[in-house]
């Protein structure tokens, strides 16, 4: 809509003679799709950090994959800020000028190589790492298609029923790149969350499913597995020696019992009035 608003600037600025044509476009066009963006990355920074945290206890992750999570965030958060100063140009402009290579129109061909080079080699290793959601991996090869096309209409190339929306293309595509960030993202924390609670399955060698081994309660699981002994034998059991006293307690009574079912003989009938009598003098 904002889009819509800047390209027929030029026919709302006759309703409004107070505001011009390029006002519009500014305010609009400009100002709030570079704010949208900003948010949007960071956003996307929130949702790879909390997926760089939730990675890490992944105890079958040996190469470290997990890290790249924390290289995006912190990518996000660089492009957010640069999508509302606009940096890339006035780099590309120095760039051009130190070194009197003017790549592409505008020297635009110094940020779109680091873009290509940086950008890249990021956008590979998290479609890499989220292979596992395939809707986040859709999400981002359609971003890296986004950011494809936004990039050929920087250069020029552009399709003849888009010669007229050159400018709009250069903002809309990358803003919808940006917008399916932040879609991948979500959705691959979203898998995350849930693969850390143990509810999604991954099929093991053998091809029976199994839960993922990533969270930090099936760790718990499985020392309590360990830990908790077997009440199913008597002589395998953990006792803090509580029983022992029981038992100890238990056989003297049935001694004291079976003493005085039985028959007793002269001298033990003899030695018990004795203590009787002890104890009443007592």
């Amino acid at each position: 809509v904002a889009e819509l608003i800047g390209h027929y600037a030029e026919e709302l600025s006759k309703f409004a003679p107070a505001v011009s044509a390029a006002q519009i476009t500014t305010a609009f066009s400009n100002q709030l799709v570079s704010w949208t963006s900003a948010i949007t990355l960071l956003l996307a920074a929130c949702y790879a950090r909390l997926i760089h945290m939730l990675r890490r206890h992944r105890v079958d992750d040996y190469r470290g994959r997990y890290r790249v999570w924390k290289t995006a965030s912190l990518a996000a958060v660089v492009l957010s800020l640069n999508s509302v100063v606009g940096g890339h140009a006035v780099i590309a402009r120095v760039l051009g000028q130190l070194t009197g290579w003017s790549l592409l129109p505008g020297n635009a061909g110094w940020w779109l190589a680091a873009s290509a080079l940086v950008g890249g080699w990021l956008l590979g290793k998290l479609i890499l790492d989220a292979s596992e959601c395939r809707a986040a991996t859709i999400a981002y090869i359609l971003a890296v298609g986004c950011f494809a096309a936004a990039a050929a209409t920087a250069v020029g190339w552009s399709p003849a029923w888009a010669a007229s929306w050159p400018e709009t293309m250069s903002r809309v595509l990358p803003l919808g790149g940006n917008v399916l960030l932040l879609v991948g993202s979500l959705l691959f924390a979203r898998y995350v969350t849930l693969d850390v609670q143990g509810l999604i399955e991954h099929p093991s060698a053998s091809g029976q499913p199994s839960t993922s081994l990533s969270s930090d309660s099936a760790q718990e699981k499985n020392e309590a597995r360990l830990t908790i002994p077997s009440k199913s034998a008597d002589d395998e059991a953990w006792t803090d020696g509580s029983d022992f006293e029981e038992d100890e307690s238990e056989q003297s009574d049935l001694e004291e019992e079976r003493r005085e079912n039985r028959r007793l003989s002269k001298a033990e009938r003899k030695r018990h009035r004795k203590q009787k009598n002890h104890n009443r003098a007592a």
